[in-house]
């Protein structure tokens, strides 16, 4: 199964600038992920966020906790041309991103464990046939476990209740996970300090119910 669909570059894009990322210290694809062991990872608080889009909520992060590592990946670039400006503009040197996808990159990182996974509105793929596309899957969840340690937070969110429905199943299903029933919704929201993304926003303005939900690793 491929791990991404659909276009990965911005239309008009410039050849520079393509060039100008693909050499960027914090960017990693296929030809300098090796290089990943050079940000000395196992001596920081990591972070990671799967599919971090527009890049609103990685960025606030970074800004406000100097002092931890943020890793996002998303194999389409129009975030990561974005946030390379907010690096520069704001020179981070705590905020790192790769347009590999999780099932690439998880190969790379499977010898860490991460503080914060957030999954912000993954791709619902709502018709039938695409189904076998979502990201949360059983596999999925088996290399989710192998990064998580017992103090580890998981933060997903959705609009689409059919995809709800299938998270909320497959992580019972797994065991090794356990649901907050104190942290959920709105009061999730404001105690990470999530940003309002561009897909929560979308959804906001559709008047389409989110759902954001908080996993830990049983004890």
């Amino acid at each position: 199964m491929l791990n991404f669909y659909g276009r990965k570059s911005p239309r008009r894009l410039k050849k520079k600038d393509l060039e100008s990322l693909f050499s960027f210290n914090f960017f990693f694809h296929q030809k300098n992920i090796s290089n990943l062991v050079n940000h000395r990872l196992n001596k920081s608080i990591l972070n990671l966020e799967i599919g971090f889009g527009s890049g609103e909520n990685i960025l606030k992060n970074a800004l406000k906790y100097d002092n931890e590592i943020f890793i996002g990946c998303d194999p389409y670039l129009r975030g990561a041309l974005f946030l390379k400006k907010q690096i520069e503009k704001f020179r981070l040197n705590n905020l790192i991103i790769t347009n590999l996808s999780f099932q690439e990159f998880y190969e790379y990182i499977k010898i860490y464990t991460f503080s914060k996974i957030l999954i912000l509105f993954p791709d619902p793929w709502p018709k039938k046939r695409h189904m076998k596309r979502r990201l949360i899957s059983k596999s999925f969840l088996s290399a989710l476990f192998k990064i998580c340690n017992e103090k580890s937070k998981i933060i997903i969110s959705s609009d689409d209740v059919d995809y709800v429905n299938e998270i909320l199943y497959k992580f019972y299903l797994n065991k090794n996970f356990i649901l907050s029933t104190d942290l959920f919704g709105e009061k999730l929201i404001k105690y990470f300090d999530l940003e309002e993304t561009k897909y929560y926003k979308k959804a906001k303005n559709k008047k389409k119910k989110t759902y954001f939900f908080l996993y830990s690793l049983k004890k």
